[in-house]
């Protein structure tokens, strides 16, 4: 009887869905439960623009604070998962453009995951939407990668981290908080992006470049936070830019 039930409410346009995977260039339906396989926990996009994700007592274990913000949620064909707001603009997103991410997974264990096939490239129990806790402990990160803001990019050995500031500074830190580099451009920086091209660049609100390490069409392909304190990017193994602050 159930199962003649869930059918019924997917094919009339009900709120529940059978889906552990939400795979690239699907829109994520407003109100409506995306269910990990074991039935405990979903994703919804919720009426007031937030996406949470839910146990199935309904406590909330992850969201992404977009809400009265939101009013479309995509993981997009370029495999980032984002959020916008009413005049396009971005209110949440993984920063997983780029990285060939293929599903995103409502995981058994509660955990929202998106994966470059087994790969995982960002998962919600690292953080929340707007949370300056949010890292990834790769150390590195390709070409294509656009920083969020609060984004921290960890050392492989966590004593050191990359984070774009708020206030729109990049910046260089040892895990004691203290900086060590920044690009300098507080109250101005508006999107950081380590572009394809291999230049590692801070635009302002008007999408004009306030900073970057002049490095496009150097063969520029992965930007690393190293072990020692140096910030690197390297093309084919060597280096083309550093910040000169190893330690």
């Amino acid at each position: 009887m159930k199962k003649h039930l869930l059918a019924l409410m997917m094919v009339f346009g009900g709120l529940l869905i059978n889906a552990q995977n939400i795979y690239t260039g699907q829109t994520i339906e407003q109100n409506r439960k995306y269910w990990a396989n074991n039935n405990r926990y979903y994703l919804i996009f919720q009426n007031d623009g937030n996406l949470v994700l839910y146990n199935r007592a309904g406590a909330s274990i992850w969201d992404s604070k977009t809400a009265n913000r939101g009013v479309k949620a995509i993981f997009q064909e370029d495999g980032n998962l984002v959020v916008y707001t009413p005049g396009n603009g971005v209110a949440f997103s993984t920063s997983t453009n780029g990285r060939r991410a293929d599903k995103l997974t409502i995981q058994d264990d509660g955990n929202l995951v998106v994966y470059n096939g087994s790969n995982a490239l960002w998962a919600s129990k690292n953080g929340s939407g707007n949370n300056n806790d949010y890292g990834r402990g790769n150390g590195s990160v390709d070409a294509g990668h656009r920083f969020r803001k609060g984004e921290k990019l960890f050392s492989s050995n966590r004593n050191y981290y990359l984070i774009f500031q708020n206030d729109g500074n990049l910046v260089l830190s040892n895990n004691n908080g203290d900086p060590i580099w920044g690009t300098g451009t507080d109250n101005k920086g508006s999107r950081a992006e380590f572009q394809s091209d291999g230049n590692l660049v801070i635009y302002d609100s008007y999408n004009k470049s306030v900073w970057s390490s002049n490095t496009s069409r150097r063969g520029g392909a992965k930007l690393t936070v190293q072990d020692d304190g140096n910030l690197v990017i390297y093309g084919n193994y060597s280096p083309v830019w550093s910040s000169g602050t190893q330690r």
